[in-house]
């Protein structure tokens, strides 16, 4: 009987451990092998994409800092964004190219895709006339960093109406504006949620 109690009492302390532990957030994200080409722009170049995603990366980082929130480019990680070339939105009859767009499901992660074709051409034409062709190269990489925060964000918080009013934040509803390319940008309504959950 005391054996009994005292191997009840190790799997109750284990299941008491493993309960409250600390949830980490293993996010993956990763470039598709995608392209673009403008009159601003031009093609870009290996050297263009990986600024891009270095400076993408980074915007994830500083979004994400002070949560556990452990990004890598592990595409089976429990929440995925991938870079594409193209979302298109189903929910029309005619084809209507969208931003992003995520999948989350409450205890088993999420996964979610952004458009660099929409990413790009939003942040050209949403820049200043007199921007260097490497401040567009680093506007893309923000647009499509904030876009993945904001995909990453509805995975970590399904069931949480994020979308705000707040233009410079990264919860606003959408990537066509100026603000997601240019300037900083910081977070509104999902913040506490997000160190409720994730809070370092």
């Amino acid at each position: 009987m005391r054996l009994f109690h005292a191997l009840l009492f190790v799997v109750v302390s284990h299941w008491t451990v493993v309960g409250c532990a600390p949830r980490v957030a293993h996010a993956g994200f990763w470039f598709e092998d995608v392209s673009y080409e403008s009159p601003g722009v031009g093609s870009l170049t290996p050297e263009d994409l990986e600024t891009i995603g270095i400076i993408a990366r980074a915007e994830l980082i500083e979004a994400f800092s002070g949560l556990r929130f452990a990004l890598s480019q592990r595409r089976d990680a429990t929440y995925r964004v991938r870079v594409v070339q193209q979302l298109l939105d189903n929910r029309f009859r005619r084809h209507v190219e969208v931003a992003g767009h995520s999948l989350g499901i409450t205890g088993l992660g999420g996964q979610g895709a952004v458009s660099m074709s929409f990413l790009a051409s939003s942040a050209v034409a949403y820049a200043p006339a007199d921007v260097t062709r490497a401040e567009l190269i680093e506007a893309i990489g923000r647009g499509v960093g904030r876009a993945a925060v904001h995909e990453f964000t509805h995975q970590l918080l399904p069931r949480a109406s994020i979308h705000s009013t707040n233009i410079h934040s990264y919860e606003y509803t959408s990537a066509a504006r100026p603000e997601q390319y240019f300037g900083d940008m910081h977070w509104d309504l999902a913040l506490p949620l997000l160190r409720q959950r994730f809070g370092g």
